[in-house]
């Protein structure tokens, strides 16, 4: 691919703000792959889930800080994708883009699900897909209207979840040191109550185990790199959304989850209702729990809703550079927005309810698929910052504003946790299955790419091969 930047004569609207960028990055974030999936991590892991929140949120600090610089230098809706392209080729630029892609929709598609389960619970009579289907319709209808619109809706449904969590953060922690509830004790970080017990009853293997249901929670961070060619001022608001926002992610997370195992026996927490649910229902009686149930339920919305916003860029920057049919970055002349992509990437959302009709695991299975593509696509951020930090140099030395700290030994702490965090699977009962299924997805890729794409870049004079 040729060093320029194939950028389409119908540009986007740079309607979005400094808190939009904030709530979009937390928005990606803190969905039900976090009130549901932790569940899930806890009983991989037992009390010992914290570390595994740690160590992801300490790697999701150090890609983070990588593609901060590079979206600054270069803000393009394709982000990553369009970097991974520069920087190792076409062909890496079309796996990272659509793995992002894939794992990307494979989140909110397990979101709907558990925002139809939210709903079931209210009014059982109405089957779990009719909700998945006005869900989708929802999410359809706020992300063609306009990307002001997408960022407001965002901007609210990402300020309720944050302050719900803030919230149980300081009502566990009165429980915990001044209410003397019954089953909260700080004795519940090492299971003493019950077997298997220990802080890690599941050993190293549960930690490693949780980690890519962990990397699906913090899978969305990187979304405000494709909300950069919107932004009004990228080169000020995207490293402080960036950097500040993971950071308070982080604290939210670990601390949250330190509480929460704190608060309920981590034997009783699953995913068959939201370990957070179960909490404030245990603390404060059925009518605040149904309260959280309420904020579960707009995390889940939120999370979809910014899926299909990442998406859909992802798409758009993907059919401009010729990787797909031309319609895809078709952009509607009054509202600006890429109306096909959008309507493509919201069709997708109901694979997760067809998935759940055929499989009662399918939430589980499918956020670690899903972190799965996170991570390779995290891994390609890593690998191109410095080959695009020397074009940039090259090219243009002033659009260098921001610079990633501690670079390179930044760049590799990141690749052998990232890598360790892939082997570690390998190690856990069922994890190769998941590693099997990111195997077989990037091969179909590569098929793809080396049998339709590449024909496509050849016309276009696009095609170069670095990876």
């Amino acid at each position: 691919m040729s060093n320029d930047i194939q950028i389409s004569d119908e540009p986007l609207k740079r309607d979005l703000k400094g808190r939009h960028l904030t709530m979009i990055s937390i928005g990606g974030v803190i969905g039900a792959g976090y009130f549901l999936g932790a569940g899930g991590a806890i009983q991989m892991a037992g009390p010992a889930v914290v570390i595994s929140y740690f160590v992801g949120g300490f790697i999701t600090i150090l890609v983070m800080a990588l593609l901060s610089e590079m979206a600054v230098a270069m803000p393009v809706a394709g982000s990553f994708q369009v970097y991974a392209s520069k920087a190792l080729g076409s062909r890496a630029g079309f796996m990272t883009g659509w793995t992002y892609w894939f794992a990307f929709l494979i989140g909110p598609a397990s979101e709907t699900i558990a925002a139809g389960t939210f709903l079931h619970l209210w009014f059982p009579v109405v089957p779990i897909w009719v909700f998945s289907l006005v869900v989708a319709a929802l999410m359809t209808i706020v992300n063609v209207i306009g990307v002001l619109i997408f960022g407001e809706v965002e901007f609210w449904l990402s300020l309720i979840k944050v302050v719900a969590l803030v919230g149980f953060i300081v009502w566990g922690c009165v429980a915990i040191f001044g209410l003397h509830i019954q089953s909260a004790d700080f004795s519940n970080l090492w299971g003493a109550s019950s077997s298997p017990s220990g802080f890690a009853p599941m050993g190293v293997a549960g930690v490693v185990g949780a980690m890519l249901i962990v990397m699906f929670s913090y899978g969305g961070t990187e979304a405000i790199g494709t909300a950069a060619e919107e932004s009004r001022n990228p080169a000020r608001d995207i490293p402080r959304a960036l950097t500040g926002t993971v950071v308070r992610i982080v604290v939210l997370y670990v601390v949250s989850i330190t509480v929460l195992v704190m608060v309920v026996p981590w034997q009783k927490l699953g995913v068959s209702s939201s370990p957070y649910v179960d909490a404030v229902t245990m603390l404060g009686g059925p009518v605040l729990g149904n309260i959280m149930n309420f904020v579960v339920l707009t995390a889940a919305l939120s999370c979809i809703d910014t899926g299909v916003y990442a998406t859909s860029r992802m798409l758009y920057s993907l059919s401009r550079d010729h990787y797909f049919p031309k319609v895809f970055s078709k952009v509607n002349e009054k509202r600006k927005v890429p109306v096909a992509a959008a309507i493509a990437c919201c069709a997708v959302l109901f694979i997760g309810a067809l998935v759940a009709y055929f499989w009662n695991n399918a939430y589980v299975w499918l956020a670690q698929v899903s972190g799965f593509g996170f991570l390779f696509a995290w891994l390609m951020i890593v690998l191109s910052q410095p080959g695009m930090r020397k074009i940039i140099l090259k090219e243009n030395p002033t659009a260098l504003k921001w610079k990633a700290p501690f670079t390179p030994y930044l760049q590799y702490v990141a690749v052998v946790l990232i890598a360790a965090t892939f082997i570690g699977q390998f190690f856990i009962p069922g994890g190769w299955q998941t590693i099997v299924a990111g195997v077989v997805w990037l091969a179909i890729t590569l098929i793809y790419y080396q049998f339709v794409a590449k024909k496509s870049l050849a016309k276009a004079g696009m095609t170069s091969e670095k990876f």
